[in-house]
C-alpha cells in the first residue's frame, strides 16, 4: 500500500492511520496514550485481554524485550466505526532477527481505538 491509505476510508480512519504510522516512527508506551483510549479493550494475541491504560506498560516492556522493534504499514481498510491495519513487524528475538506479519482490528469512536484485536501467529515470539 501507498503511504497514504485508500481514499474511500473515512477522515477518521485517515487520521487514526496516520497517527498509527507515527506511533510506530517513534514508539514507546507512554504514546500508547495517543490512540488508544484509556477504557479500551485491547485483545492481544498471546496475551489476553487488557485495558488502553495496561496496554501503555504492556508495550513498554515489549518495546523493552524485542529490541529495535519496526512496524512498517502494508495495507489498510474500513467499515464504520472499524479500521483494519495489515502490518509487518521486524525485531530481534531471542537474538535471532526475524519478519512476521498480523492485522489489528480496531474499533473508533471520537478518533481514539475503544477497543483493538491485535492479530498474529504469536509462535514468532518464541
Amino acid at each position: 500500500m501507498s503511504k497514504t491509505p485508500a481514499t474511500s476510508l473515512t477522515p477518521e480512519h485517515r487520521d487514526f492511520y496516520e497517527r498509527f504510522r507515527s506511533f510506530w516512527a517513534a514508539p514507546s508506551g507512554p504514546r500508547v496514550a495517543e490512540i488508544i483510549a484509556p477504557d479500551a479493550k485491547i485483545h492481544f494475541t498471546g496475551a489476553g485481554t487488557m485495558s488502553g491504560t495496561e496496554y501503555i506498560d504492556y508495550m513498554a516492556g515489549m518495546l523493552a524485550a524485542y529490541p529495535g522493534m519496526k512496524v512498517k504499514t502494508l495495507d489498510c481498510a474500513g467499515d464504520g466505526e472499524r479500521l483494519y491495519i495489515f502490518w509487518e513487524t521486524s525485531s530481534i528475538i531471542n537474538g535471532t532477527p526475524r519478519t512476521f506479519v498480523g492485522v489489528d482490528r480496531f474499533r473508533l469512536a471520537d478518533g481514539m481505538a475503544i477497543e483493538e484485536h491485535v492479530i498474529f501467529d504469536s509462535s514468532v515470539l518464541q
